[in-house]
């Protein structure tokens, strides 16, 4: 197989998996299924512009499904979990075409500082008849196109959704975010870090909304010497009259290692190059991503995956079947 091809079967992967999940959460797309987690909405988008750029229905789709349930999201959170350039470009446009068509303070893009200019949708061409401003100030020349007004809000009731229910209580904030964490989280306690690293806000900001709903009953505190660790009250089922809570996945990590992956697959600089620095490169991608895999306990599988290129085909595609196995 050659490396466009296992690009190919991840981006087809990925789509498929996206398709289902936002079809749970309100867009219009048909799925069957129905997942016992909770989704987090801000690392599922940043995966879906990525993606997306190699399925524009799917983008589209999903900028409406944004443009009618802007309040539920965090614009700061989001910006929070772009770890680097590439996110940002495609957050900005993003908040900018929200802006353009839906005016507020907090929609405003940051300027971009684009050096040329790309297709936004991987192999489409440079020249568009209307090029939407908010995509060309990032960089990217992407048509300019409307809402498809088919979107909906999201149902509540689903245990995917259980996000937007906190929202909806506990207003846009850390205080919710915390709280989605710690609901559906397999750990007894959790510590300030761990839950700044799962809700991508601030260590201080964090330990303040834990220690707010401790006070309020919701959550337990207990001290180990200067470390705070924190645990969910058993009053949330009763609270939010639901039989069983959710499950809960390291997301922004699973996430963030998918994008890196896909972004070096698609890279075209990768495709022609010799065997040796092929395999160069996949190291290089492997260990960037290894802190991710071991912080949501997916440790590299086991085996000599750097002896060839056909050994890092087997290792993309057990480390799919593996985050991906997750949301089954």
């Amino acid at each position: 197989m050659s490396i466009s091809e296992l690009r190919d079967d991840v981006q087809k992967a990925l789509v498929d998996f996206l398709w289902d999940e936002w079809g749970q959460m309100g867009v219009a797309a048909s799925t069957k299924r129905r997942d016992s987690w909770t989704a987090d909405p801000e690392a599922l988008l940043l995966l879906t512009f990525e993606i997306g750029r190699g399925e524009p229905r799917l983008f589209n789709e999903v900028l409406d499904w944004m443009l009618v349930n802007e309040r539920l999201l965090s614009i700061q959170r989001l910006r929070n979990l772009a770890v680097d350039e590439a996110d940002q470009m495609l957050v900005e446009s993003v908040v900018g075409w929200l802006g353009e068509n839906h005016p507020r303070a907090r929609l405003k893009a940051k300027p971009g500082k684009p050096e040329d200019t790309q297709g936004f949708f991987r192999g489409s061409r440079l020249k568009v008849s209307d090029p939407d401003p908010a995509f060309l100030s990032q960089g990217f020349m992407k048509q300019r196109s409307e809402p498809s007004e088919k979107s909906q809000a999201p149902n509540l009731v689903l245990p995917i959704n259980l996000a937007f229910r906190l929202r909806l209580l506990l207003g846009v904030s850390v205080r919710a975010e915390v709280a989605r964490v710690l609901l559906a989280g397999d750990r007894p306690w959790m510590n300030a870090q761990e839950l700044a690293r799962s809700t991508a806000y601030a260590r201080r900001n964090v330990r303040d909304a834990a220690t707010s709903l401790s006070s309020a009953g919701f959550v337990y505190s207990h001290s180990i010497g200067n470390e705070n660790l924190f645990e969910v009250s058993p009053r949330w089922p009763d609270f939010l009259s639901i039989d069983l809570l959710p499950e809960r996945k390291d997301w922004p990590q699973i996430f963030r290692g998918l994008r890196r992956l896909l972004r070096w697959l698609a890279d075209p600089a990768n495709h022609d190059l010799s065997d040796y620095l092929q395999m160069s490169g996949a190291r290089t991608l492997v260990n960037e991503i290894e802190p991710d895999l071991a912080f949501v306990g997916s440790p590299l599988p086991a085996g000599d995956w750097t002896r060839d290129f056909a050994s890092f085909e087997d290792f993309v595609h057990v480390l799919l079947r593996d985050f991906l196995s997750v949301a089954r």
